[in-house]
């Protein structure tokens, strides 16, 4: 793997280490669905005019989770920074404070990425999907469909940008567990081909016959397993976790949005925060990191607001009832979770609970959600302190993908 570093004078805080940046993302070509796709299943990907855009349906119900998932335009990287700073004092709507830009090559393109990177002096970049987190609460009712889906996805990802050629670019298949046998069979597939990650969405899983099971359910050991001894890191992502459909008992409408919200929908974060912080409740609850001690979690576009209330429940569960455990959950969540907290976020807090080896710089790029570039997220980790600063914007990631 390349090595890159440089003193190029700045006005800005930096540092004169080439970064590792756990969440970039890639835009999908529009066959990314279904270049790979067994045509038992084409009748479930449609590209279709709708208000005169381009749209993407599954099962015939729109693609709400990207604005426009044919990326051009697309917003442009660090457009919406006064929004999630939370300093929208004008009231602007979001569709008004985002700048959209014609498509990069970068976006689309590995060799230009590598270039990107270069500039960006960014050593290591987790890359994830965008409109792929969007499609598994829409296959709930089919999981034939949706695994079919998943894995025509996973040979086209490897096609464009590779799992890990050369340790600049690391991507991850989209492993769901909707379907045991068929997870366990992909993840297999996988692993063989050489991935060191794998993407899940945070959320439940889902179950068209009945009550959803535990992610922690023992009848997904064997993948858990799996993925344990092959050191495989398993970066959950924010996506379309389903969660909306809680929003209709308070009087708000369910359909999932990537850039339109509501007072009660942003209070609640409902896409965010609430889903998991539920999520990584049961795995920790239910035993997972008990059963699998050498497994590996990453939260991405997550951020760290719900990481001091589920210490603080974990502490107290653990204190009324400890024979309910199977360990310190406190220590099996700082064990096994990594964090890459939002620029918003409180970071010197997070290092204060969590640990200063258990912090990851995400920076969304080329989202309009993140920054412009990820080197301008380091003035908001300059309170950690030299050392714990390192440790946040590179060598943590290192250490966790076995660099």
């Amino acid at each position: 793997m390349t090595t890159i570093e440089t003193t190029q004078p700045s006005t800005e805080p930096d540092v004169d280490f080439a970064l590792c940046d756990a969440d970039q993302h890639y835009y999908e070509a529009r066959d990314c669905l279904t270049r790979h796709l067994d045509k038992r299943y084409h009748s479930v990907v449609k590209w279709m005019q709708i208000d005169n855009r381009v749209s993407l349906l599954i099962h015939g119900r729109q693609l709400t989770v990207v604005p426009n998932p044919t990326y051009n335009p697309v917003g442009a990287p660090g457009s919406l920074e006064v929004y999630f700073r939370a300093e929208n004092h004008a009231g602007k709507e979001l569709r008004d404070i985002v700048q959209m830009q014609p498509i990069q090559p970068e976006y689309q393109n590995r060799d230009a990425r590598i270039a990107r990177l270069d500039e960006q002096r960014v050593q290591l970049a987790w890359l994830i999907p965008s409109l792929g987190l969007g499609i598994e609460e829409m296959l709930q009712e089919d999981p034939e469909s949706a695994m079919a889906i998943f894995t025509a996805y996973n040979r086209w990802l490897d096609d464009d940008w590779g799992y890990d050629r050369d340790g600049r670019i690391m991507t991850g298949p989209m492993i769901s567990l909707i379907d045991a046998a068929a997870a366990e069979a992909e993840v297999d597939r996988v692993l063989e081909i050489g991935t060191r990650m794998v993407i899940m969405r945070a959320g439940p899983v889902g179950n068209p016959y009945g009550r959803p099971p535990s992610p922690a359910d023992a009848k997904f050991d064997r993948i858990w397993a799996k993925l344990a001894e092959a050191g495989v890191v398993v970066a959950i992502h924010a996506g379309d976790a389903g969660y909306t459909k809680y929003l209709a008992d308070w009087g708000e409408t369910t359909k999932y949005t990537g850039l339109k919200s509501t007072p009660l929908t942003e209070v609640l974060s409902v896409g965010i925060e609430r889903p998991i912080f539920d999520m990584m409740a049961a795995m920790i609850c239910h035993g997972l990191f008990d059963r699998h001690p050498k497994l590996k979690v990453a939260t991405l576009e997550l951020g760290a607001a719900w990481v001091p209330e589920l210490h603080r429940r974990l502490k107290v569960a653990y204190g009324k009832t400890p024979q309910l455990f199977g360990q310190d959950p406190v220590e099996s969540f700082r064990q096994h979770v990594w964090v890459a907290p939002f620029y918003e976020d409180n970071i010197t807090r997070l290092r204060d609970i969590h640990g200063a080896d258990r912090i990851l710089l995400g920076s969304d790029w080329p989202h309009p959600e993140g920054l412009s570039s990820p080197r301008k997220w380091i003035g908001d980790f300059v309170e950690l302190g030299e050392a714990d600063m390192r440790k946040a914007l590179r060598d943590n990631q290192l250490a966790l993908t076995g660099y």
